[in-house]
């Protein structure tokens, strides 16, 4: 190879693998809560970081780890039809989430984005509307303090489709990849425990209105829950596991009980993250989560 056409491919290989920038999301008067990927990279658009509501913020999330290249923060994967939305090498029919207009709000908090999901071959199988909004609360001084984030999911079939199925893996569905401090240290609670099993390992499916997981990263106790609106389409179950890394994610029941999504209908999945500086147990987070219950009509406006 020619020394001069080597350099080209060295550079072209260069820019391919820096990931598109991210946009800040911050709430009115706060620090700054979350990073948006609004771009596919490579095959979906997610939330790349969260950070705490501590004096010196800490990230909460990894994007693309070498193990797991398809883990991307904070994401929404599902399967549709013949098509896995979830994984991005080595399976056949791999999806992507194709962004058709993002449009970040004013005031810089959140975004409402349209994305189409996208066979391998090119059929638009879905079509989505996104929206995400970061608040906070409390005051980091007084060690109360916490941010938010709340996520709206809606799907559809694509406009040339009769129905789509939906369907899963026990893991699909909105997840988030922790950061590598996270793994072998953290500590899971639920509202209960009934109903809850162990799928292999570490993995467990526990179903509930929420999930919470505590931690003592960089030498802070961080508490992470995550709400899911009683008006989704299906109660689900949480995943959860804390080894060889640290995953969360509400899922859907998918992978027992597809779903056949038909023309003019919709799935709308609706749920909260509240981050905060703190070690909370069970009854603290009950607490808060009455708190969330209260406040859905002003946290989401779209209702089904």
């Amino acid at each position: 190879m020619k020394p001069v056409l080597a350099l080209v491919l060295l550079s072209l290989t260069h820019v391919a693998a820096d990931p598109p920038p991210v946009t800040p999301l911050r709430a009115p008067d706060s620090p700054h809560i979350a990073d948006w990927q609004p771009a596919a990279n490579p095959k979906k658009s997610y939330i790349a970081q969260i950070w705490t509501p501590t004096p010196k913020r800490l990230p909460l999330l990894e994007d693309s780890p070498a193990d797991h290249v398809h883990h991307h923060g904070l994401m929404l994967a599902l399967g549709g039809d013949e098509t896995d939305f979830w994984t991005e090498t080595g399976v056949p029919n791999i999806g992507t989430q194709q962004p058709v207009k993002s449009t970040p709000n004013p005031a810089g908090d959140g975004f409402i984005q349209t994305l189409r999901w996208v066979a391998a071959d090119g059929t638009v199988l879905l079509d989505e509307t996104r929206t995400v909004k970061v608040r906070a609360s409390g005051d980091v001084s007084k060690g109360n303090a916490a941010h938010w984030l709340d996520w709206q999911s809606v799907l559809k079939p694509a406009a040339d489709r009769e129905s789509v199925k939906l369907w899963g893996r026990h893991y699909f569905g909105l997840g988030m990849r922790f950061d590598p401090k996270w793994t072998n240290n953290a500590t899971f609670l639920w509202q209960d425990t009934k109903g809850q099993t162990v799928v292999r390992g570490d993995e467990k499916l526990t179903p509930g209105p929420w999930c919470a997981v505590s931690n003592r990263p960089f030498g802070q106790n961080v508490t992470v829950v995550m709400f899911s609106h009683p008006g989704n389409p299906r109660p689900g179950a949480w995943f959860t596991m804390g080894q060889p890394f640290c995953y969360l994610s509400a899922t859907y029941d998918l992978e027992k009980n597809p779903v056949v999504l038909k023309r003019g209908e919709r799935w709308m999945i609706r749920h909260s993250l509240a981050v905060k500086a703190a070690a909370m147990d069970a009854d603290a987070v009950s607490e808060l989560a009455a708190e969330w219950n209260a406040s859905l009509t002003k946290i989401f406006t779209d209702n089904p």
